[in-house]
């Protein structure tokens, strides 16, 4: 399953300010209090102070490119985004919905394939462990029966992602 990582926006969500060749941005996922999945592109400087409007699901960091280069650097940066959003689905533990968990076993499979992560051993305790190939951190992934509905649950978020 190859996704496309939807294209920057425009302007800042936290100052309104427009987003130029350079810039770095912090790209963040969320989920509303009314279930559906949102992205807000957000100015560096900005993002420690900028507040989501619901459950943080994860977040990458990205430069703007030129907009006639902006789908080459897409490509060039998708692997990077998925690894820093999936390393990101761990910095808060909170999972009210399972969401977390659904996103962390897709994204673990796709970046075992890249190399990026590897099982380590068998299912444990409902986890399996895998390894982050560049920090040797050990992630406990939930052992999941994936599923239609699974997927379904999850797909505005992976869509949101990455298009």
């Amino acid at each position: 399953m190859d996704w496309q990582v939807k294209p920057i926006a425009h302007t800042c969500a936290a100052s309104g300010q427009e987003l130029k060749v350079g810039d770095n941005v912090v790209c963040f996922v969320y989920k509303t209090q009314e279930g559906t999945i949102e992205r807000r592109d957000v100015l560096k400087e900005n993002a420690e102070n900028f507040k989501t409007e619901g459950l943080l699901l994860g977040r990458w960091t990205r430069e703007v490119k030129e907009r006639g280069e902006e789908e080459k650097a897409l490509r060039a940066q998708l692997l990077a985004s998925r690894e820093e959003f999936f390393l990101s689905l761990f910095d808060d533990p909170l999972d009210p919905t399972g969401d977390k968990a659904l996103l962390k076993h897709i994204l673990a499979m796709l970046l075992e394939r890249k190399r990026i992560v590897r099982a380590t051993g068998p299912a444990e305790n409902g986890f399996i462990p895998y390894q982050h190939a560049e920090t040797k951190q050990i992630l406990l992934i939930p052992a999941l029966d994936l599923q239609p509905s699974h997927i379904q649950q999850v797909s505005q978020s992976l869509e949101l992602l990455v298009g």
